[in-house]
């Protein structure tokens, strides 16, 4: 098995995790990755792969995560529900002129920030 340095960029430690094969709870081996993968968690008894391991915290992955998918909603117009939904809701504005404004239009009108 291959061993890697962690680069800065990874500063969180994998907790404890049980492997699939041998069903030891421990925490495992970080090494190298491979394709969009930057780190794998390795078994520290077997060598079995556990799972891939980001070098991005839980929060930079769903911040990353949301803005990408804010990006792929101001592509598409919005959906029937988003126009029907904002109609139940009372939305008196222009129509909206996609998928990610409708629905921060409907975020607004939920929350009562919209008169």
């Amino acid at each position: 098995m291959r061993h890697t340095i962690i680069p800065d960029s990874f500063q969180r430690t994998p907790p404890e995790l049980t492997c699939p094969r041998c069903g030891v709870i421990d925490r495992p081996v970080v090494g190298q990755g491979n394709g969009p993968h930057p780190f794998r968690a390795s078994c520290r008894h077997c060598g079995h792969f556990i799972r891939w391991l980001s070098h991005y915290t839980s929060a930079e992955r769903q911040a990353r995560q949301a803005q990408a998918r804010l990006q792929a909603q101001a592509q598409r117009p919005p959906s029937t529900r988003q126009l029907n939904y904002l109609q139940v809701l009372g939305d008196s504005g222009p129509p909206p002129a996609n998928m990610a404004e409708a629905s921060q239009r409907i975020d607004e009108l939920v929350r009562g920030e919209v008169v």
